[in-house]
C-alpha cells in the first residue's frame, strides 16, 4: 500500500476496485489504458474498450477515467 505523494504500484483492478460485470469493459485493455495513464503517457482521446463478458463495470471504469484525464490536465 502506497502513502501520500508515493506511486500506487497495484494493478488498476485492485487501485480502483471495479466491479466485475455480466458484460462489461475487457479488462486487459482498461488495465493497459489505466496503467498509461497512471505512469504520465495516455492518448489524448477518450478510450474505447470493447464490451465482454465478466468485463469491468462500465460506469466505474468511466467514472475513474474521467476524474484522471481531469487530474492529469487531459
Amino acid at each position: 500500500m502506497s502513502g501520500p505523494g508515493r506511486h500506487d504500484d497495484r494493478p488498476p483492478h485492485e487501485q480502483f476496485g471495479f466491479d466485475i460485470a455480466r458484460r462489461g469493459y475487457d479488462r486487459d485493455q482498461v488495465d493497459d489504458y489505466l496503467t498509461r495513464l497512471r505512469d504520465g503517457s495516455p492518448p489524448s482521446d477518450f478510450p474505447g474498450f470493447d464490451l465482454v463478458r465478466r468485463g469491468y463495470e462500465r460506469g466505474q471504469v468511466d467514472e475513474a477515467i474521467t476524474r484522471l484525464r481531469r487530474a492529469a490536465g487531459l
